[in-house]
C-alpha cells in the first residue's frame, strides 16, 4: 500500500487515522476479496472495523510484473455500528468483489450508544453487506456522533 500524495497522509493525520490501519483494511480486502469496486474508474472501497471504529480505504490497485500494488487516495471512519439492511434501492456504480453483483443504494440501520436509526449506505442484499461514503461518514455520521456524545455528557 502506498499513500501518494502529501496531502493525503495530512487528510489521514486530520481524521486520526494511522496509515497502519488503513493498509490493514487493504490488506484484509484483497485478501478476502471483500470490498465493492468501481470498474469504470478503477477504484475500491472497502472497510475493516478496528477497535470499534469502522476504518475505510478509498485506492486503486496498480497492477505490476511481480505483484500489484495499492494507492490509497483517501480514508475515512465512523463509530456507528451498520445493522440490517433495510431496503435496497437504484443501483450504484459499485460492483460487490464478494458476489459480482451490482450494489444498490439503500439504507442501513446505524447504531451508535444505544440508539439505532435508518441511514443511506451502498448496499450488497446478497452479500448482505453495507458500505458508508466519504461524504457522509466525514459530515453527517460525525456531527450525529458529536451530538450523541454531548447529550451523553
Amino acid at each position: 500500500m502506498d499513500v501518494k500524495t502529501e496531502a493525503v497522509k495530512e487528510m489521514l493525520g486530520k481524521r486520526g487515522l494511522k496509515e497502519a490501519d488503513v493498509q490493514d483494511v487493504v490488506k484484509s480486502a484483497e485478501s478476502a476479496n471483500k470490498k465493492v469496486i468501481n470498474k469504470a474508474t478503477n477504484r475500491s472501497l472497502a472497510k475493516k472495523v478496528v477497535n470499534n471504529v469502522t476504518i475505510y480505504a478509498d485506492y486503486g490497485i496498480e497492477k505490476g510484473i511481480l505483484k500489484s500494488h495499492a494507492n490509497v487516495t483517501s480514508a475515512y471512519s465512523h463509530r456507528m455500528v451498520l445493522g440490517k439492511i433495510v431496503n435496497s434501492g437504484v443501483k450504484t456504480e459499485w460492483t460487490c468483489a464478494g458476489c459480482g453483483e451490482l450494489t444498490g443504494a439503500g439504507t442501513v440501520e446505524m447504531t451508535y450508544m444505544n440508539v439505532t436509526r435508518n441511514g443511506p449506505a451502498i448496499v450488497c442484499t446478497k452479500c448482505n453487506d453495507a458500505w458508508v461514503e466519504e461524504y457522509l461518514a466525514t459530515k453527517t455520521l460525525a456531527a450525529a456522533e458529536g451530538l450523541f456524545e454531548k447529550k451523553k455528557a
